[in-house]
């Protein structure tokens, strides 16, 4: 079975092909349909995806995960 840093470094890995922009961000569906993570040229979006994770969480705050 694959580890979390293993997935983390491949995200990063496509991120860093810079396919579309080389940016990524976490965000809700703006269709209100759950999250999203994708690369994009978006407004908040950064080169990491531990960041870009990291930035969502803070901005949700785990308490608020839990139902």
């Amino acid at each position: 079975m694959r580890t979390d840093k293993e997935r983390l470094d491949f995200l990063q890995k496509m991120t860093d092909l810079k396919e579309y922009t080389g940016t990524v961000i976490l965000r809700d569906s703006t269709t209100g349909r759950g999250w999203r993570l994708h690369e994009t040229e978006q407004e908040g979006a950064v080169k990491d995806v531990r960041q870009a994770i990291d930035i969502y969480m803070d901005k949700l705050g785990v308490e608020n995960v839990e139902r």
